[in-house]
């Protein structure tokens, strides 16, 4: 079905459940920057982007840690990596130099601080997980 087809009561519900959730993050959270679909903050050292879809409704964690350029060169296998990781996806952009991990979540309800932050926190996990294995094999 696509977005056009749906009811508009259920494309304002979704509307209303994203711009909630945004606006509690922005509460939340240091903001550093934002445009119309993303939040932009530092979290435990590491960059973090917050987007949003109105359409599913849904919001995309992006954990970004830049890397040492010398290991550019040695770039590891993720597969394995992300073969053990259920919440999300690890990647490597060889072009920025860093390590990202990114998870998305469905909005299907009102947004908590309180579970924002354990979905959070359990992300953040994850990335210091993945960049932890990442930096092992280069060593």
């Amino acid at each position: 079905m696509s977005y056009d087809k749906l009811e508009a009561d259920e494309k304002v519900r979704r509307r209303e459940i994203v711009a909630a959730a945004r606006k509690m993050i922005a509460e939340q959270l240091s903001v550093e920057n934002e445009d119309e679909v993303s939040l932009m903050a530092v979290y435990r050292n590491y960059y973090l982007q917050i987007s949003f879809s109105e359409l599913h409704p849904l919001m995309v964690f992006c954990f970004a840690k830049a890397l040492d350029r010398s290991f550019m060169n040695r770039l590891p296998d993720l597969n394995k990596i992300n073969q053990e990781s259920v919440l999300g996806c690890h990647m490597i952009h060889d072009e920025a130099g860093c390590y990202c991990y990114r998870a998305s979540h469905w909005l299907d309800r009102k947004l908590t601080p309180l579970r924002f932050f354990e979905l959070l926190n359990r992300h953040m996990a994850e990335a210091e997980r993945g960049f932890s294995e990442i930096c092992k094999i280069w060593l």
